[in-house]
């Protein structure tokens, strides 16, 4: 079960991770920039300036659970054995939730204008120190068009990368439709790398713009208005992201647990998976929604407009 929850878990290495071992919430600290070095002269007393900083609090959510009953007339009559299936099963479903609630959080990251140290309007009066603006990409025809998926990501490693926004690894994640889009386009296709990176071939990519696009079937792209409320959202015009583990944190109270309970009374055996854990938002400047429609998320959230190009 464990097993099978990697194998759809493509969210691992997507966001921040803190363990608890106690308690419903948890606090993640947010730490601002400092860019005012001077020279020193000889002899002045050196005071230490302050930098802006604040914290993030992450709820933990409802036990995840599933499971499966199986019969034992169904074991004791079938000529295979269902108890492992099963238990796959029970694993990738856990894994493949998981990793939509964090797919889904990536673009609200992106979605938010807050950013740290700014004010009621954060594109305008921002301080000098404070983080990037929250960004998005957007394009009506980001679906169809493989230029445009190209353009994405290099106005996105622009963006990071003259905002100054290093130290983990940023990711470009899409539908399967898209990465095999993006394989066959001319302008990624063949040669060495450093002429193109697509392989026809194969249906995959290696690095555009220094990002190497990832597909996944996590990707939100219908209007959720059920479940609990912060995974909620209209994504019918999400198209993917790009982005790093800080924009999302994980509060892990107790990873993924297996529980096989003989039920005499039922004549067969429940499988029981479970986790506890919650998820939030973290740096919102380190994720980008690309987007088929230019007010995906309320344009009037102070986010900075990538594209069209």
């Amino acid at each position: 079960m464990i097993n099978a929850y990697d194998e759809v878990m493509d969210y691992q290495d997507l966001r921040y991770i803190k363990a608890i071992t106690q308690g419903k919430a948890d606090s993640f600290p947010i730490i601002g920039r400092k860019r005012d070095a001077t020279e020193h002269t000889p002899g002045d007393l050196i005071l230490g300036g302050g930098i802006n900083h604040d914290e993030v609090q992450i709820t933990l959510d409802n036990m995840l659970v599933d499971a499966a009953f199986i019969a034992e007339i169904d074991e004791l009559m079938l000529h295979y054995e269902i108890s492992a299936p099963y238990a796959h099963q029970l694993g990738q479903s856990l894994g493949s939730t998981t990793a939509k609630r964090i797919a889904i959080m990536h673009i609200l990251a992106s979605r938010s204008g807050q950013i740290l140290g700014g004010g009621a309007n954060p594109a305008l009066d921002a301080p000098v120190d404070a983080l990037p603006i929250p960004a998005y990409y957007y394009d009506p025809n980001l679906k169809t068009d493989a230029s445009k998926l190209e353009n994405a990501a290099f106005l996105a490693a622009e963006y990071s990368r003259t905002n100054d926004m290093s130290g983990t690894d940023w990711f470009y994640m899409l539908p399967h439709q898209q990465i095999l889009l993006l394989a066959r386009y001319t302008g990624v296709e063949g040669g060495p790398v450093t002429t193109g990176s697509g392989d026809r071939a194969s249906g995959t990519n290696g690095k555009v713009a220094g990002l190497t696009p990832k597909g996944t079937n996590h990707i939100p792209y219908t209007n959720i208005n059920t479940g609990l409320s912060k995974y909620q959202g209209n994504f019918s015009t999400t198209v993917g992201h790009i982005s790093s583990k800080m924009a999302v944190g994980t509060l892990e109270r107790r990873g993924l647990k297996v529980v096989m309970k003989v039920q005499d009374e039922r004549l067969g055996t429940l499988l029981i998976a479970s986790m506890f854990n919650g998820h939030g938002t973290l740096r919102n400047e380190c994720s980008i929604e690309l987007t088929t429609d230019v007010d995906s998320g309320g344009r009037g959230s102070g986010r900075q407009l990538l594209g069209p190009n």
